[in-house]
């Protein structure tokens, strides 16, 4: 693995999640609210990421354990 990439080709998980920190980072200032910040990369990364739902609580489930109410906000 090269800088997060794997042999086959693509993002590692933890390449992918770096990545994602880095693009998401001008879009995060705009925000303002820390909450907001907080929680947009862990709903953009259940959008794009790995598992069947998109929906905010298989979402939460997998990435923000007891967090749904900040994640569906």
């Amino acid at each position: 693995m090269i800088h997060g990439w794997s042999a086959l080709g693509g993002l590692t998980m933890a390449g992918w999640e770096d990545e994602l920190e880095r693009w998401l980072m001008p879009f995060l200032d705009r925000l303002g609210h820390k909450t907001r910040q907080r929680m947009c990369p862990l709903y953009v990364a259940g959008l794009i990421g790995p598992g069947d739902r998109k929906s905010i609580q298989p979402m939460a489930e997998r990435l923000a354990s007891g967090s749904y109410d900040q994640l569906h906000h």
